[in-house]
């Protein structure tokens, strides 16, 4: 199963990305465990966990205290956790996010046909 996590400090897009993400489940017939996150800050907590391993993130970059290409930054810093493909989902997208080895950079507002797009693409990797 794919774990998948959602950080945006904006409530109303986090949870537009999980429906998208639900939505591919049920025509492709797959589950995926879904973590939402409101900062990088939660995130980066979450992730000292002991078990909490992301393969896939989709991360807004323009947040209130550590952006996402911070956030980014420390997540391929840390062992566990340099195998996670990273998604920005931004509205200013910039060349700096490459120096973090993203998956894809993509424009707001994000389309479900660019997440199926996403999702069959990680799928892919991990079969």
């Amino acid at each position: 199963m794919l774990t998948i996590g959602i950080c945006d400090d904006r409530p109303l897009c986090r949870q537009l990305l999980e429906e998208f993400i639900h939505l591919y489940e049920e025509e492709k017939r797959v589950l995926f465990d879904i973590y939402q996150f409101g900062s990088g800050e939660e995130l980066l907590e979450e992730l000292h966990k002991p078990g909490m391993i992301l393969d896939l993130l989709f991360l807004d970059n323009s947040m209130k205290k550590l952006t996402g290409l911070e956030t980014a930054q420390r997540i391929r810093q840390s062992d566990s956790m340099s195998a996670c493909s990273i998604v920005f989902v931004t509205a200013d997208v910039h060349d700096q996010f490459m120096q973090v080895r993203p998956l894809q950079v993509v424009g707001k507002p994000i389309t479900r046909e660019c997440i199926d797009t996403l999702l069959d693409k990680v799928l892919a990797k991990k079969t």
